[in-house]
């Protein structure tokens, strides 16, 4: 009798890059939350790769045993954080609409620099004015920038600084004021050194 010939293992077409990025991956319709809340998801990764996980967790009370060799998150509080939760549904539907693919997150990165730059002020101030009419003149990015820099040349000399507020109710910047923050003011409000 000849020797039977034993088939070749097909080799997987998932690898840890493209199943993290791959639209049609399994995690793109994978319930990722019960996944990473699973006991063996943890117990399955080497003591750095655990390290590492733990080191990225916002919170040290998503930890339990924290700095101590049996670190471990508290699965308990994961499967009930509402973040957490949000966050999986996220991933899994970023995934699946393609916004994790490099040429996607390339060109990502690339809008948000042009838009940064105002490469499409023109063409927003014409798309607000096509559906809503006309701008009104103090939401103009050439008159609030020439009203922001008379209103800092006028406080510098009076020893007040000024804080624009965004129309929609946000401030232009962090919202800091001398240490404090800026909320409750108006929209052109100014407060004393």
């Amino acid at each position: 009798m000849p020797p039977r010939k034993t088939p070749r293992k097909r080799r997987s077409k998932w690898t840890a890059d493209n199943i993290l990025t791959d639209p049609s991956s399994p995690l793109a319709t994978a319930d990722l939350r019960s996944v990473l809340t699973h006991p063996l998801a943890w117990t399955s990764l080497t003591v750095d790769e655990r390290r590492h996980v733990l080191s990225l967790f916002p919170d040290v009370a998503l930890i339990l045993d924290a700095d101590t060799e049996d670190a471990r998150p508290d699965l308990e509080s994961l499967i009930n954080d509402d973040a957490f939760r949000a966050d999986c549904a996220a991933y899994v539907e970023d995934l699946a609409q393609g916004r994790h693919d490099p040429q996607w997150l390339r060109d990502a990165w690339r809008a948000h620099e042009r838009r940064k730059a105002g490469e499409f002020d023109d063409f927003l101030v014409r798309k607000f004015e096509g559906d809503w009419g006309p701008l009104p003149e103090h939401m103009r990015l050439e008159a609030r920038t020439k009203k922001t820099s008379s209103d800092e040349a006028d406080s510098a000399s009076n020893g007040c600084v000024s804080v624009q507020q965004d129309e929609v109710g946000g401030d232009d910047g962090h919202g800091m004021v001398d240490g404090g923050m800026a909320s409750g003011l108006g929209p052109e409000t100014t407060r004393n050194k």
